[in-house]
């Protein structure tokens, strides 16, 4: 199995960072907690699944648009399943459930391809970032007409095969960025629609990945707030000062890649000292940990505010 290039990419930045470090200790106690855990079923009450090529697109359409959902003067929600407000990644997630289950015309290729304002407001509502959106969606939708449909086009068979394939067709999933002359890889939401594809059909035919190893974590906002919640992600005091202010910190700077390179790291040290502890985890299980452990809104510190599509 080839080597994931986002695991060696933040290997390297961390052997060069100054913004960010990580504590051992910190993170060794984490590690005996989670050793406790349970690892999260994916959530079906929230997802749509259903025939396989209208799940695929749901779920290529999904993590397409899975980015940046804080900016806007108040926040985004839909109702949910039972009434509840949902807001963030829930909302988008079951928003495009009720699209597939009563419009599953919605995710057909040519409408993708030219989707409106209107079409999209029908489906999610004041979504924040809506032009962005809208143009991320389009092209998923010309990437489905050359490929004639999702199965083709993902080419189902293993992480690296689809994470290569939707980052050479659709320029939004090339989640990459410059630092200190290299350019490092994330490719978060590439790899979690390996997850997401694992997950929806159990593990069972398109979601027989044999290579679920070869992911990382999925760097975000949600797991470095947390990391640094449970003093393992140690920050540069002007740093920590701008994120706990509410300023944004730029896409691109030597700032957010090291948040984000740490956030990959830690996940695979975590890993390492799981196994020490006699529990066998993936950095995309011990993702799903955290990140549902980050849910907690009484976290000390806000999360980093980056303008971005990539996550």
């Amino acid at each position: 199995m080839r080597a994931n290039p986002v695991r060696e990419a933040a290997r390297w930045i961390m052997g060069r960072a100054r913004w960010v470090s990580l504590e051992p200790g910190a993170l060794r106690d984490l590690a005996r907690v989670l050793r406790e855990a349970e690892i999260p079923a994916w959530p079906e009450e929230h997802h749509f699944i259903g025939g396989e090529e209208l799940t695929l697109r749901y779920l290529l359409v999904l993590d397409a648009l899975n980015f940046c959902f804080w900016p806007g003067k108040a926040r985004w929600h839909i109702e949910g399943p039972r009434g509840e407000k949902l807001d963030g990644y829930y909302a988008l997630a079951y928003g495009l459930k009720r699209a597939a289950q009563d419009f599953p015309e919605f995710f057909e290729p040519a409408n993708l391809a030219r989707i409106s304002e209107e079409g999209f407001r029908k489906a999610l509502g004041d979504i924040p970032l809506l032009p962005a959106r809208i143009r991320v969606v389009q092209e998923v939708g010309r990437a489905l007409l050359r490929f004639g449909s999702a199965r083709a086009f993902l080419g189902v068979g293993s992480c690296a095969g689809i994470v290569e394939r939707v980052t050479a067709h659709i320029p939004s999933f090339r989640d990459a960025c410059l630092y200190r002359g290299r350019w490092v890889p994330f490719y978060k939401r590439a790899q979690i629609l390996c997850s997401d594809v694992h997950g929806a059909f159990g593990g069972k035919g398109p979601g027989d990945l044999p290579d679920m190893d070869w992911l990382t974590a999925f760097a975000d906002y949600k797991l470095p707030q947390l990391l640094r919640a449970h003093g393992i992600l140690m920050m540069y005091p002007t740093l920590a000062a701008r994120i706990d202010a509410y300023r944004e910190i730029p896409a691109g700077s030597d700032e957010e890649i090291e948040i984000r390179a740490a956030t990959v790291h830690a996940v695979e040290l975590l890993v390492g000292e799981l196994s020490h502890l006699g529990w066998r985890a993936r950095a995309f299980e011990v993702d799903w940990l955290l990140w549902n452990l980050s849910q907690d809104r009484d976290l000390p510190f806000p999360h980093h505010r980056t303008r971005t599509i990539f996550y």
